[in-house]
């Protein structure tokens, strides 16, 4: 029997435009920030400093100096002040920053690997835009905290490996009136114009102040980054790109218990395998790169974890494939390119980069003698603000067929108000749908909204993308409030609303979802979350409270939290209890997390992390992961993430359900 619909579903969109409409009049209010753009003139010296942390060198004292850093919140003045240096060699880049603090023994600094996010600690960042063109896909971050630190995030999207990366050096130390960074950044690991005269290139510093949550910039591109506000770097000259050629090749040997049926039994052996493969990478043009890479391995990367958190549809697992995060930035599609979808795959090719200032493309082949995948990609940029992209997708399987889809989309932005539309059709063997949909926004500093309207037909088919369901249409509302302060109990406190109504191509209600949530964050470092979902989903009536807290929210080593949601959903009673604990001390490192739920049948998920650290680059690391489909385990020795060979020792099978019986030695040199 058909559960009768949702009665008071026109009160999920009512409420949220009322909400939208009682901010915004505070919001307009409010908006007055002033940005000033600042530039820095390109200084050359021949005598580049020593990358110590000590700014004694001669080419520091004449060096322009970047000033008068801008509180992003309050877009006033920033209460403890940053100073940038900025001069270059042919072959290099040096950034000096003396980051002044009241409180220095109150700095926090806390990571000490290379290439991991720097996050819940003080940290300075250069940005370095080298074809102005304003877009998020042409900018690089350089990112240091007090004690060295250092992680790179280059404009097209890179692998971990360091000499993919670029080897480029920091030093950092903590003095009595707060701290001092150098960086040392190679010509070679960016990507820039291929010119002979003076260019214009973006630049930007902003630095986070932990204690007080206080970012500044020296531009100030206030809370949703305009990076059209960027500062400028004048007179440039950079020097001639030589092209590189770089082979990462491995080699894999191990053995491994399998399983064999002999009439009507089993019967375990043990299966000995040695393997090799490489990935290449070779610059085309000065802008262009190819990658490559014959016989991956896939099976020894730890994948993220599914949760067993109730969904109608399918879940989000992310994907950490290094194959797929070469070039990342190029080919982000949204859902229209799961790269999970891949699973088999004995070679692939991706060619991606620039072919003039504002154009950029990415194409990307996978073979495998079941499946074969390409997909092309090109983005056009006409102002800082606004840019079209066309995307063509094809997926080809021996068993079912050949799929096709091609995409359309496009963005632009005016001040505070946005505008982005995507269309997208589909050819299959025996459909041919489409899905798209138009977005108009508000991005204020307290208040940012959306509305949207979107659909997806029954016979669209996308085997390359994430669509847990088809054949459905509607709006969606979505209105958000975020403030800060820097002194008081309170250091951040959000909300949001966020509604849907959307009905299948039969009239028939799809979906009726009202979403409220907050988050209070303390200087004190709790923090304490709550929210409600409800609405209808199909025939069934759903109401899900949560509540949640959070000590020592924003460290990331030392935290432990627990979250409780109850209420109804699919028909059925349900209660979720989740908490997590991470603690570090004397080099080890143990995460553990749990989730438990009742709902239909009970449930449970505990993952079990630990690592001693050697030093930064080698690390002994372990992975327990009990569920009800079963207990895994495995252990790695591991030396990655720097210059040099890499290896590992593992023990067991990171994404296997059950412990399997299996040890593994992996060597990887890059040259």
């Amino acid at each position: 029997m058909r559960v009768k619909p949702y009665k008071n579903y026109a009160m999920v969109l009512l409420i949220a435009l009322l909400f939208t409409l009682i901010t915004n009049e505070q919001t307009w209010a409010e908006e007055n920030i002033q940005t000033v753009k600042k530039e820095l003139t390109a200084v050359k010296t021949e005598q580049p400093p020593t990358i110590d942390g000590v700014l004694d060198d001669a080419c520091w004292q004449d060096a322009p100096q970047a000033t008068g850093f801008i509180d992003e919140r309050t877009g006033k003045p920033a209460k403890n002040q940053s100073v940038g240096r900025l001069v270059y060699t042919d072959t290099a880049i040096y950034v000096a920053v003396h980051l002044y603090d009241d409180v220095p023994d109150k700095i926090v600094a806390r990571q000490t690997k290379d290439q991991t996010r720097i996050r819940g600690e003080d940290s300075v960042s250069f940005s370095l835009d080298p074809f102005h063109t304003h877009q998020f896909s042409d900018r690089n971050f350089f990112i240091v905290n007090p004690i060295g630190t250092k992680y790179a995030h280059l404009a097209t999207g890179r692998a971990e490996k360091s000499e993919w990366i670029g080897l480029w050096k920091a030093a950092a130390q903590i003095v009595e009136d707060g701290w001092v960074v150098e960086m040392e950044i190679p010509w070679q690991m960016l990507d820039y114009p291929d010119t002979i005269g003076p260019v214009r290139m973006g630049i930007n510093l902003d630095r986070l102040q932990q204690r007080t949550g206080e970012k500044s910039w020296w531009c100030n591109l206030g809370v949703n980054e305009f990076r059209e506000n960027d500062g400028h770097w004048i007179d440039v000259r950079p020097p001639p790109r030589k092209r590189e050629l770089k082979v990462l090749p491995y080699l894999i040997g191990g053995v491994s218990e399998t399983e064999t049926s002999v009439e009507m039994t089993s019967e375990s052996r043990w299966e000995y395998t040695a393997r090799a493969g490489a990935d290449i990478r070779y610059e085309v043009t000065p802008q262009l790169r190819l990658i490559g890479t014959a016989n991956p391995d896939f099976e020894n990367i730890e994948q993220a974890v599914e949760g067993i958190d109730f969904s109608y549809g399918e879940r989000y697992v992310p994907d950490r494939r290094p194959f797929f995060s070469e070039g990342g930035n190029v080919y982000r599609l949204g859902r229209l390119f799961h790269s999970r979808r891949i699973t088999d795959m004995d070679g692939g090719l991706k060619l991606f980069g620039k072919l003039g200032k504002n154009t950029s493309v990415g194409t990307l082949g996978t073979y495998h003698r079941n499946n074969q995948n390409v997909i092309l990609q090109a983005s056009q940029s006409f102002t800082a603000t606004s840019n079209i992209r066309a995307a063509f997708l094809s997926h080809h399987h021996r068993d079912v067929g050949l799929n096709n889809v091609g995409s359309l989309s496009g963005d632009v932005r005016y001040g505070k108000f946005s505008g982005r539309s995507r269309f997208v059709q589909s050819w299959d063997s025996e459909s041919g749908g489409r899905d798209g949909f138009v977005n108009i926004g508000y991005n204020g500093s307290l208040f940012q909204q959306a509305l949207t309207a979107f659909f997806v037909d029954s016979d669209f088919v996308n085997r390359l993308g994430y669509y847990p369901f088809t054949g459905y249409r509607g709006v969606s509302l979505a209105s958000y409030f975020v403030n800060e302060w820097r002194e008081g109990f309170f250091r951040r406190v959000s909300a949001s609303v966020q509604s849907q109504i959307s009905n299948t191509y039969e009239g028939e209600v799809f979906r009726r979802d009202l979403f409220i949530s907050s988050i209070i964050l303390t200087h004190s470092d709790y923090a304490l979350a709550a929210g409600w979902r409800g609405g209808q989903f199909e025939e069934f009536n759903d109401s899900v409270f949560s509540i949640g807290l959070r000590a020592r929210a924003s460290d990331r080593f030392n935290n432990i939290g627990i979250t409780y949601n109850w209420g109804e959903q699919a028909g059925e009673r349900i209660h979720r209890i989740s908490g997590n604990l991470n603690l570090r001390a004397y080099g080890f490192t143990a995460g553990f997390s749990s989730r438990i739920q009742w709902h239909f049948d009970r449930r449970y998920q505990q993952i079990l992390t630990l690592t001693y650290d050697f030093n930064p680059a080698l690390s002994l690391g372990s992975r327990l992961i009990w569920q009800v489909e079963g207990v895994n385990i495995y252990f790695a020795l591991r030396r990655s993430g720097y210059a040099g060979t890499d290896f590992f020792v593992i023990l067991g099978d990171p994404n296997a359900l059950e412990f399997k019986r299996r040890f593994v030695t992996k060597v990887i040199r890059a040259f």
